[in-house]
């Protein structure tokens, strides 16, 4: 099945936005696929991704200053893996 550049900025932002908060060990294995996979993601789709990462990092920085119960990014563990993931496709 070949899939047009539309379908893979759906795909990629569709899973990216299912997974972000989330906490559980696919998250993490989400999360690598996209740093591996980061140099073939259309263009439209980085943007969107880099974007909604920026700001529930600011999002998550808030609900910990704040001491909130819930957290934008999830436990402290899923909070790095996705700081670590803007670090790279930052770049």
């Amino acid at each position: 099945m070949k899939f047009s550049k539309d379908d893979l900025d759906v795909l990629w932002i569709g899973s990216f936005r299912y997974y972000l908060g989330r906490m559980t060990i696919s998250t993490h294995s989400f999360a690598e696929s996209l740093v591996q996979h980061w140099g073939s993601i259309p263009e439209r789709a980085k943007e969107v991704i880099k974007r909604d990462l920026d700001e529930e990092i600011k999002r998550d920085d808030r609900d910990r200053e704040r001491g909130s119960e819930h957290k934008s990014l999830g436990h402290d563990c899923d909070s790095k893996m996705w700081r670590a993931v803007f670090g790279v496709i930052s770049r």
